[in-house]
């Protein structure tokens, strides 16, 4: 019972970002603000992650599960897209590189600027 009062949780915040994202007409994904509700009512106090934390864990533990459909799509239309499979493959492998560099210069410059913290903080005792 636990588990299903928590994915209520969790189906609220994305059925209210689909309500919003309508009364928007479409201007933000309703995913996106369903999460961004989330994130607010944790923020302000009003869920607490116990409410939503072990639904979410297993959300996150099996999501390969949603992606199956997509592979699937991918599967089915394969046939029009393997004359450019190699160029589909270049953008795959250049924004993971990209992506991977962003994340290493953000936690690199994260690193320093908490060292600087540190400094500072001794530096004024």
């Amino acid at each position: 019972m636990k588990y299903l009062k928590q994915l209520g949780v969790l189906l609220a915040c994305c059925a209210a970002g689909d309500a919003l994202s309508i009364l928007l007409r479409g201007r933000l994904p309703g995913n996106v603000l369903g999460l961004t509700l989330l994130l607010a009512l944790l923020v302000l106090g009003r869920v607490r992650l116990s409410q939503t934390e072990d639904a979410a864990d297993f959300l996150l533990q099996n999501m390969a599960f949603f992606f199956l459909p997509a592979c699937l799509g991918v599967l089915e239309i394969f046939s029009q897209i393997k004359s450019e499979i190699l160029a589909i493959l270049a953008v795959c492998a250049l924004t993971t590189l990209c992506t991977a560099a962003a994340t290493a210069l953000t936690v690199h410059l994260m690193f320093k600027l908490q060292h600087r913290e540190t400094e500072e903080a001794f530096d004024h005792d």
